[in-house]
Parts: C-alpha cells; structure tokens; sequence
C-alpha cells in the first residue's frame, strides 16, 4: 500500500489511473494506521474477508500466513473489463510497477 501512494499512484493519475486498496482487516486498526499515514485514494476495510474471497485472493491458512488476502493488483479498463491482473503466490511478492503500469497505456 505504501509502494503504491509513493511510487506508482504519480504515474498512474498521469495516465488518468485510479487506485482503491482492499485491507482485510479489522476496522478500528485500518482507521489507526490511516489517520498517521493519509492516502490520497479510497481504502476499502474488508472485515468479513468478501470482497478478497470473490476476487480469489484469499489465503485461509498456508505455511506464511493466517486467514489474510494475498498482494494483488487488477488494472481494469473504464469499460470494467480486467485488462491485467497480478496476485502473488507469497505475501513479499508484488508486480513489477512497468508492467501495471503498461496496462493503462
């Protein structure tokens, strides 16, 4: 999330982008962490885990991890259609920032 607010979300109003991250996690700890560190694009609190769980990214138990989302980024186009999607296999991995942002181009 902060890779995104620091990094990618420049390019990505440049190229008339939009980012909404989805946090499955508890409200009240969502609410703590923003009010320190604001961000300029929507934060979806996901506490029944629904949301990650129809978008496939829900992880209810593996070797790392513990009923969590796993990193992922879809890029969709203003029509709704998916044009790129990225969901990672272990909770340190994430998209090469070129090739999301190459799908807005």
């Amino acid at each position: 999330m902060v890779h995104i607010r620091e990094k990618i979300y420049p390019e990505l109003v440049k190229r008339d982008g939009r980012a909404v991250v989805i946090l499955p996690q508890k409200r009240d700890k969502v609410r703590d962490y923003l009010s320190s560190h604001p961000y300029p694009f929507p934060v979806l609190v996901d506490e029944k885990r629904q949301v990650v769980k129809e978008y496939g990214v829900y992880v209810r138990v593996n070797l790392e991890s513990l009923h969590i989302a796993r990193p992922s980024v879809f890029v969709l186009d203003p029509d709704g259609h998916v044009r790129y999607v990225f969901i990672a296999s272990v909770q340190t991995e994430y998209p090469p920032d070129g090739e999301v942002l190459a799908a807005l181009d």
